[in-house]
């Protein structure tokens, strides 16, 4: 929680943002994703969860590296997939709520 003193600068600081680069002002206060954001439906992930897997299993029961090499990296981007939430059924939010 904020105390009465930085809830007060950080107003002062968006204030000046506003005055003095709107357009700034209004890309940050926005929480919209940026065009071009890979956005991936549930269905997706799963079936990049799924083929991650299968390839870190074939690598490991074949003893070939790179398979499990390439099934880590793809875990590594479902993991991101699924923290980052990237769904087309999930709207972005569209203003800035702020904190009182």
């Amino acid at each position: 929680m904020l105390s009465h003193y930085e809830r007060q600068e950080l107003e002062r600081i968006a204030q000046r943002f506003e005055h003095d680069d709107p357009e700034l002002a209004s890309a940050l206060g926005s929480c919209a994703h940026p065009r071009g954001t890979l956005r991936l439906s549930k269905l997706a992930r799963l079936g990049l969860d799924l083929f991650a897997g299968v390839l870190v299993v074939l690598g490991a029961l074949t003893l070939n590296f790179g398979l499990v090499f390439v099934g880590a990296l793809l875990l590594i981007c479902a993991a991101c997939a699924h923290l980052k939430g990237w769904s087309p059924i999930d709207p972005p939010p569209t203003q800035y709520r702020r904190m009182e």
